[in-house]
């Protein structure tokens, strides 16, 4: 992954378990820049439709990557298991979810 302004964000604010609301917030911006929310908007295409398939399984392992790398290192071991970008921000919005949001 080459690193861009947008990815600086979040290697610069890690979710530390205190951040939780502004760190998804910054995900969520950087995927929709990078075209790569759709994985967390829909389900993979069926296997008749091999193509699509591969580009989404490709899109989801980058940003999977881009939530791995932006987090603490204690977390990263805790959703590391999870093979999909869409089932490790549904265990850190479990473990998240909840806070409040913090005002600026």
């Amino acid at each position: 992954m080459t690193p861009t302004p947008l990815l600086n964000i979040l290697t610069e604010n890690k979710l530390n378990g205190n951040n939780y609301k502004e760190w998804k917030s910054n995900l969520i911006i950087i995927l929709s820049c990078e075209k790569l929310k759709i994985v967390l908007d829909t389900k993979c295409p069926p296997t008749t439709q091999a193509d699509a398939r591969k580009h989404r399984q490709e899109s989801d392992e980058i940003a999977r990557c881009y939530m791995l790398v932006c987090v603490t290192n204690t977390l990263y071991k805790q959703v590391e298991s999870y093979k999909t970008a869409k089932s490790n921000l549904d265990k850190l919005e479990d473990m998240f979810g909840g806070q409040a949001t913090l005002a600026r």
